[in-house]
């Protein structure tokens, strides 16, 4: 609860006031309040302390510098990818680590992070060029392996924009997806955003719509994961919390794909908040979400 309040009063500071601002002319103020939030941001992956048994080692793939967790796992032929969320404008490894290693202990299996280049010093599509670059890099390296994506808040809407990429490119698609919060359509329209607006303490329309503006450079529609349309998926577990602006971004989303992929799955987690793990790993919940999670990747990687 307190790391929710100190999250309130942040976003509350952080207020852009101009959302027609160009990327690349973004005013010195904004960019001051956006630096101020990115230290603060890294602060919140310290609300609970890493697994230290967990092997980390920095790397760089493609060019983009990247972490290992679990790298000695390897040979095991499957691994999971991990795009981060933070609004395509926040987040580090420093952020991530805690929730990363006890994702990389409960799952037992290799877990690559990509620290992609953020908005809005680097708009649309730079995170997204390197990720695909990451992804066929590893496509190349570790042959006949089974790569899972997963992502959370901002990064789900990254790794459903990999798959399209992917599909374009006519490269081998991961084996599944694992989207946590998915923030999935950045024109922000959904009916959540008003119906859930109570009860979500962390996210709103407008925050969320100004940092679409920017990562976009003010062309959502080109940079908007829910504008893609698909030939094939992969098995997609969506996961959301029933407390947050961004529930109908997963249900909708499921709607369109399930005819696509019938091994879709959406579960809804009822009292959660967004990326409930992040800020709590040991709750009932995220112990419930990591089960979950673990099931789905077994089945799907059959």
């Amino acid at each position: 609860m307190k790391n929710t309040f100190k999250t309130v009063v942040m976003l509350a500071l952080l207020q852009l006031a101009n959302t027609n601002v160009k990327a690349q002319a973004i005013p010195d103020s904004t960019m001051q309040k956006i630096d101020e939030f990115r230290v603060f941001y890294e602060t919140l992956g310290k609300v609970y302390p890493p697994d230290s048994t967990v092997s980390i080692n920095e790397t760089v793939i493609a060019g983009v510098k990247s972490y290992w967790l679990n790298k000695e796992l390897l040979n095991k032929k499957n691994l999971i990818v991990y795009l981060h969320g933070g609004v395509y404008t926040y987040g580090n490894f420093n952020t991530y680590h805690a929730m990363l290693s006890h994702l990389a202990k409960s799952f037992h299996a290799p877990i690559l992070y990509i620290e992609y280049s953020l908005s809005p010093e680097h708009p649309y599509p730079t995170a997204n060029n390197e990720i695909f670059n990451v992804y066929q890099e590893l496509q190349r390296k570790f042959k006949g392996s089974e790569i899972t994506l997963m992502g959370d808040s901002a990064g789900g809407g990254l790794a459903i924009a990999l798959v399209g990429e992917v599909q374009e490119a006519k490269v081998p698609m991961p084996a599944s997806l694992v989207l946590i919060s998915p923030w999935i359509d950045l024109k922000c329209i959904n009916d959540s955003y008003e119906s859930k607006k109570a009860l979500d303490p962390i996210l709103s329309k407008d925050f969320l719509y100004n940092h679409a503006l920017m990562y976009s450079s003010n062309s959502i529609k080109e940079a908007d994961p829910s504008e893609l349309k698909f030939k094939k998926f992969p098995p997609v577990f969506l996961l959301v919390g029933t407390d947050e602006v961004l529930n109908d971004d997963s249900k909708n989303f499921y709607a369109f794909i399930k005819p696509i992929q019938k091994n879709s799955k959406l579960k809804e987690y009822d009292g959660q908040k967004h990326v409930w793990l992040f800020s709590h790993i040991d709750s009932v919940k995220s112990r419930e979400s990591l089960n979950d999670i673990k099931e789905f990747i077994l089945a799907s990687n059959k």
